[in-house]
């Protein structure tokens, strides 16, 4: 979804950069796209063409459109840079999307080994049990179920857990501390951070509400913590990085404080956050390619468990 959404975010720039009236630009992009996404942008075509806003009728689509995509969208329509924010939100889903087909791709080989595991290491005691398929077939799912009973847990909780309280800050705290996954989560919340940052003070808002806007995007409770005083502080009249904590990076601090200095912080943000997400894509990098080698070690414990287990029953028929 997100390649599809970061192309048809990409073409709705180009023909609102070109001069097309948005109007006509939804419709043209809409011919193009896949049923459910056509469906979302002709929604939003119909809608604009009965005087409504933009983001408006897109969070009537969460599914398709982001929080994050109406917040800048809502703010671009204000400073009338609708272009310039439909290619950032492109680039931005692009990266995800990346880093979303980069995890997956990692995960196809230790799945596949796992259920070819679960039906050759109770193979032999198959054999050797008369070939009664009942007993083969029970080996071959309790070896499945411990693999998918953990994934499932772990899926329900992350699908129920709220997005905001103490057990979203218990969840995104032990988060953090998964070895290689920690450090991309924790990149990944600054880049989202810094991105929406600077995609709003491109939209022209005030610094203020961009501070307040760009701490709810961090999409981790403990990122948005050590973020957040930064908008008390703005608000205050201070600057933004006067409200930052010690506890983030310190090259994070220095360059924040660079661009507050030269009054070049749009520019500074997009660094940071392009840092900071090429960052996260090597953490991530290396955690789809460590996770297959945990995998690959908990089944050959497993076909050594098997291997004993036979072992054990062809010694017992042994004379």
């Amino acid at each position: 979804m997100s390649n599809s959404l970061a192309l048809a975010y990409h073409n709705l720039s180009i023909m609102l950069d070109a001069g097309v009236p948005l109007l006509r630009s939804l419709n043209t992009l809409s011919s193009g796209l896949n049923p459910r996404m056509r469906a979302a942008f002709l929604r939003l075509a119909d809608s604009v063409s009965k005087g409504n806003t933009l983001a408006e009728t897109m969070t009537k689509s969460p599914n398709i459109f982001d929080p994050l995509d109406v917040m800048l969208i809502q703010a671009a329509e204000t400073s009338g840079s609708l272009p310039e924010s439909f290619k950032l939100l492109s680039q931005w889903h692009e990266f995800s999307g990346r880093i979303r087909k980069k995890m997956l791709s990692g995960m196809f080989l230790p799945i596949l080994l796992i259920h070819a595991t679960a039906f050759i290491a109770p193979f032999p005691g198959f054999v050797l049990g008369d070939w009664q398929i009942g007993p083969y077939l029970i080996s071959a799912v309790t070896i499945l179920l411990l693999f998918y009973i953990p994934a499932a847990i772990i899926f329900i909780i992350l699908r129920m857990t709220p997005k905001t309280g103490l057990f979203r800050r218990l969840l995104d705290r032990l988060t953090l501390r998964i070895p290689l996954l920690g450090r991309a989560v924790y990149k990944l919340a600054l880049s989202r951070y810094c991105w929406v940052f600077h995609m709003l003070t491109k939209a022209g808002v005030p610094i203020t509400d961009c501070a307040e806007r760009a701490t709810s995007a961090a999409a981790n409770a403990v990122v948005t913590d050590l973020v957040k005083p930064a908008a008390a502080s703005a608000k205050a009249g201070r600057s933004v990085s006067d409200g930052f904590p010690s506890k983030l990076p310190a090259d994070f601090l220095e360059i924040w404080r660079v661009g507050e200095e030269t009054g070049k912080l749009d520019d500074v943000t997009k660094r940071l956050a392009d840092d900071n997400a090429e960052a996260a894509e090597f953490w991530f990098n290396e955690f789809a390619r460590w996770l297959p080698r945990l995998i690959y070690c908990l089944v050959c414990l497993l076909m050594i468990y098997y291997i004993f287990v036979n072992f054990s029953k062809v010694m017992s028929v042994v004379p």
